[in-house]
């Protein structure tokens, strides 16, 4: 089933400014901000709810998204803790807003379950991975996102903003019910890998198709018992990211990340570039300047890889 909505102009500067990154939130740790501060206000209980979709996505190979019954009803009063003052601004001037995880507010971006072969446009490597070293000991958050261009056809998003405690566990983000055409689709699979490896100084990894991993001298075989999964985060947009929280390193060294997609021909990378979201538009795809790490794309094994250096607490 693919959902079509007619969209609704847009005419918002600095969108992209909202949706603030949430790298560094371990979705498993996450509360429900939302139900404590309507207790904090005496507005009464809210149960929690899960996210929403707010970003389009194609779903294929096995994954298929169902369609709901849209319905905003609970509007959103604060805490509005963390927030500039020019995104306060913004949130009153473009209100009323209605928060993710609320009983009662139900919304979702278009997509597609037509499992058709897809040509994807740039991988997003989590910031953490890219502007900080893992530390042994430490749980070290692992997160990607694949991107296809549809600005030939764009697809309806919801517009998102920051609502409190950015950045953070608590986290709140939320919709004021405004579509927009969306020049950017992410992509969600059931066949999402990521493997991890350890690669000694004398290493020369070669890619084993077959076993789907490095081989090769002073190249080590996969950490055991790592998963890796699609997850709809609190801005609504699916992402691939692991279990657990993340990766917990137990030895220093230099570590080969490796996202692919296993046992599939649908979901191509060779023409795909390494670049972050921010906007909707192309040239938006900053990097970090001061990089700890930088992903490439792989085009002749149709993967992703980032060398990581995991390092001791000073």
């Amino acid at each position: 089933m693919t959902k079509r909505v007619l969209a609704m102009p847009l005419m918002i500067i600095g969108m992209a400014f909202f949706m603030q990154c949430s790298d560094e939130i371990f979705l498993s740790e996450k509360i429900d901000v939302i139900a404590e501060a309507s207790k904090a206000e005496g507005s009464g209980h809210v149960e929690p709810a899960g996210n929403n979709l707010s970003f389009p996505v194609f779903a294929i190979d096995g994954y298929a998204i169902s369609a709901v019954q849209e319905n905003l009803t609970v509007e959103y009063s604060g805490p509005y803790d963390g927030l500039t003052a020019e995104e306060l601004l913004y949130l009153e001037a473009n209100g009323p807003w209605y928060a993710q995880k609320v009983v009662g507010n139900v919304w979702q971006a278009e997509f597609s379950n037509a499992n058709e072969p897809l040509e994807v446009t740039f991988i997003d490597w989590g910031d953490v991975i890219e502007s900080v070293n893992p530390v042994v000991g430490r749980p070290f958050r692992l997160e990607t996102t694949m991107y296809v261009d549809i600005s030939d056809d764009p697809m309806n998003g919801y517009t998102m903003a920051m609502l409190a405690f950015p950045s953070s566990p608590k986290e709140a983000q939320g919709t004021n019910g405004v579509l927009y055409d969306a020049n950017w689709a992410t992509v969600v699979s059931s066949s999402p890998t990521l493997i991890i490896q350890r690669l000694m100084p004398e290493a020369l990894p070669n890619w084993n198709s077959e076993a789907g991993m490095w081989t090769g001298e002073g190249v080590l075989a996969p950490l055991a018992n790592f998963m890796f999964a699609p997850e709809l985060n609190v801005g609504g947009k699916y992402i691939y990211g692991a279990s657990t929280g993340g990766w917990r390193p137990t030895i220093d060294g230099t570590y080969r990340l490796t996202f692919f997609m296993r046992g599939t021909t649908n979901i191509s990378v060779v023409n795909a570039v390494i670049g972050n979201y921010s906007g909707n538009t192309a040239d938006q795809w900053g990097l970090p300047e001061n990089r700890a790490a930088t992903a490439v794309v792989d085009p002749v094994n149709n993967l992703s890889y980032v060398d990581v250096t995991v390092v001791r607490k000073r």
